[in-house]
């Protein structure tokens, strides 16, 4: 069997990226991080790459899109994922890699898709928070989910310790979700997603322990 193909579209300090990678051994040569893509020439997440010798590509803003288009083309990865990627990926681009492309969300959709999900969860007095793993499609992050990290809110929390949190939530459930793709557990369906042959139509959900 040959080991899947995958990159990471980043456009800030990729903490989702390096938590990635440090975690790659447990891929067990089924899947590789072979390359990465920034909009950003002063992404974080560049020495991120440095340091793990990753080749990274920097689209120039003008012209973004289509330099991802050839980026993308020219490697024909198995897996695309988007982790702090803060561009819209075009339509054509998600027809041609569907159920291919993962994106790393900081809410439990469907709740808040887009940006300010912290000062919303403040505002709305929600009880739980935490992250989304789905698979992307033209709807902006409305894809099939694949997996949440949940956490208890409560009244004393500020934006900064929800931030903290959410990372937590993140670096716990984005690696499991490579590693199910990975090993051929996880597969694109529609309006839901296959997890080891069964058909998942609620969120797969893991309690986040704040106190570890």
């Amino acid at each position: 069997m040959s080991i899947k193909k995958c990159v990471v579209l980043f456009s800030g300090a990729g903490s989702n990226l390096e938590n990635l990678l440090n975690q790659q051994n447990a891929l067990k040569h089924k899947l590789k991080y072979i390359h990465a893509f920034t909009d950003n020439c002063n992404a974080g997440g560049i020495n991120v790459c440095k340091k793990f010798k990753l080749p990274v590509s920097i689209g120039k803003k003008e012209n973004i899109n289509k330099d991802l288009q050839s980026f993308l083309f020219n490697i024909k990865p198995d897996l695309i994922i988007l982790s702090g990627y803060m561009k819209i990926i075009p339509p054509h681009i998600v027809d041609n890699y569907v159920g291919k492309i993962i994106n790393l969300h900081p809410s439990l959709l469907p709740k808040y898709p887009g940006l300010n999900t912290y000062e919303k969860v403040i505002s709305n007095n929600d009880k739980y928070h935490g992250a989304t793993v789905h698979f992307v499609t033209k709807a902006l992050d409305q894809g099939p989910i694949i997996l949440q990290g949940k956490f208890s809110v409560n009244e004393q929390m500020t934006r900064q310790d929800l931030e903290r949190l959410t990372h937590k939530a993140e670096y716990s459930i984005f690696p499991v979700a490579v590693e199910w793709f990975a090993n051929d557990l996880l597969k694109y369906n529609g309006n839901n997603i296959i997890l080891k042959d069964e058909d998942i139509h609620s969120p797969i959900t893991y309690m986040i322990n704040l106190n570890d």
